[in-house]
């Protein structure tokens, strides 16, 4: 069989990503038809690979098309199912661990908070997977709807671009974490009206301003550590760090450099005047009922994927002080706990003994094998002599193409230089209008995101993180090029039409104009 690396996992570790590659082996539980019984994961010092047979994957995402096409309201109830798992998994995860002294727990209190915990994250994040089988490797709702988009706006002679049409009713009209966040932020700048109080935030640096503000204005602090409660945990993803006070306080600093009153507007009205224009454009299409349903569906699924990762995020950021009692009381440092299997956390807890090499090998390079629901583990040599036995798809051949395509996430066209960024640390190269180019882009890369004239990336889907984040920025954005980390270096000038899902490779002499954005 020929495997595909369907996506790679920054900074990730077994407790995140073992309960959702075993659950793609079944997730019939979750109304998919049929069940893909084969993955692998592939991690080399905490980046992981998520690793699918190409066959296998492909028909179970045509067997979820094809239920969704014959039952749209199956989808409007998945989409409803997928946010009641996350939110009793975020309830119960507060419930268990939110000022929980977990010093004071014996072990097998620990472990049981871990089992009941570990049950809650498998459905909240598994039946999420549903959706990802159906779009992350061909895109197959993304590309029905938008090809049907195309027929209505010809046969109604409409001037409506089909992507900028599909990309306006997909957009979640109710507030992400994140948003929750900016407007919480936004009113709390509001608030600072005093001009002795708006002097202090301008001329102190963060550490005079952490002690000064506190005896200034003491409910304003207050107010401040409130915020830090319920949003530092956005950026966690699964090992951290966690946002602190000093950094809503450095942002507070540039906010009120800004005319806030109006910030606080846009964000206010964002979702209703998406709604309004989400109307005006159903009017002039005038869908029938199943495709009209179809979109309020792929709609729920983008808003969906952001609530399941932001509610795994919350876990593991609470899980932080209950991995750190765990490794004290087994002789283990928080990075060798995260090596740990699920199963292997409550085991450890109750006396079974544990391996800190082996935890130090996995580190550094193992890999899992799940097939019909069986787990092979892997580490060091060994899981580099397992891995012969696949044939991974390569992208060699990419180098000589001109001309990629893609699907458009949000629309716009843009021209700069291509930066290949696929971590952190590749963010430094980047320059503002440079276009950002990635296997899948991740919260990490966020920073570079923002600075980018345009977005490409070789996977996607319409909740991918690339897409999703795309259209909140409003950066012109092709998803799902296959080949675009292969076929384009650093430096390469390309020219991204959004619009119609192309990127091109221009001549070195085309590098005039860039960062040019054609709206």
């Amino acid at each position: 069989m020929k495997w595909f690396v369907m996506e790679v996992c920054p900074r990730s570790h077994p407790l995140m990503l073992v309960p959702p590659m075993i659950g793609f082996a079944d997730l019939r539980e979750f109304g998919a038809p049929v069940p893909i019984d084969y993955s692998l994961i592939d991690s080399r010092r905490g980046d992981e690979k998520l690793i699918f047979p190409r066959e296998p994957f492909s028909k179970a995402g045509h067997a979820i098309l094809e239920k969704l096409l014959a039952n749209t309201e199956w989808g409007l109830e998945h989409n409803q199912s997928i946010t009641a798992y996350g939110e009793k998994f975020l309830k119960k995860t507060d419930e268990l661990l939110k000022d929980v002294d977990v010093k004071s727990k014996t072990n097998e209190e620990l472990a049981s908070i871990y089992e009941t915990l570990y049950e809650f994250q498998r459905k909240s994040h598994v039946s999420g997977l549903v959706w990802v089988v159906l779009e992350f490797d061909h895109q197959l709702l993304t590309r029905y709807l938008v090809d049907y988009l195309k027929q209505t706006i010809q046969s109604n002679h409409l001037t409506l671009k089909a992507a900028e049409a599909f990309s306006v009713l997909t957009t979640p009209t109710k507030d992400s974490f994140a948003q929750r966040e900016e407007r919480s932020l936004l009113e709390t700048a509001s608030q600072v009206q005093d001009v002795r109080l708006k002097n202090l935030f301008a001329s102190t640096d963060l550490d005079a301003l952490d002690v000064k503000l506190p005896k200034m204005h003491p409910s304003l602090s207050r107010q401040i550590d409130d915020h830090v409660k319920h949003f530092a945990w956005l950026p966690y993803m699964y090992e951290g760090p966690a946002w602190n006070r000093k950094y809503f306080l450095q942002v507070l600093q540039g906010l009120l450099k800004e005319d806030v009153a109006a910030l606080l507007e846009t964000a206010r009205t964002r979702h209703e005047k998406t709604r309004a224009r989400q109307q005006e454009i159903l009017q002039w299409l005038e869908l029938d009922e199943k495709h009209e349903t179809l979109l309020e569906v792929a709609q729920g699924m983008v808003f969906t994927k952001g609530y399941r990762k932001d509610v795994l995020y919350h876990f593991f950021w609470k899980m932080e002080p209950y991995l750190k009692e765990v490794g004290k009381r087994l002789g283990l440092t928080v990075k060798q706990v995260r090596r740990l299997m699920p199963w292997e956390i409550p085991a450890a807890l109750r006396g079974q003994p544990v391996d800190a090499n082996e935890l130090n090998s996995r580190f550094e390079h193992y890999v899992q094998y799940v097939h019909a629901g069986k787990r092979e583990i892997y580490s060091g040599k060994a899981a580099e002599k397992f891995l012969e036995r696949f044939d991974l798809e390569t992208m060699n051949a990419a180098s000589g193409v001109r001309e990629l395509k893609g699907d458009c996430a949000c629309p716009g066209r843009a021209r700069g230089a291509v930066k290949i960024i696929e971590s952190p640390a590749d963010m430094a190269k980047f320059n503002s209008g440079d276009v950002l180019v990635a296997h899948a882009t991740n919260p990490d890369v966020v920073p570079a995101m923002k600075k980018a004239s345009a977005i490409v990336t070789d996977m996607g889907g319409i909740t991918c993180h690339a897409a999703i984040v795309s259209r909140e920025l409003k950066i012109p954005c092709v998803i799902g090029t296959k080949i675009a980390t292969a076929a384009l270096r650093d430096g390469d000038v390309v020219d991204v039409d959004a619009n119609h899902g192309l990127v091109c490779k221009l001549d070195s002499n085309a590098s005039h104009g860039l960062a040019l954005k054609i709206r």
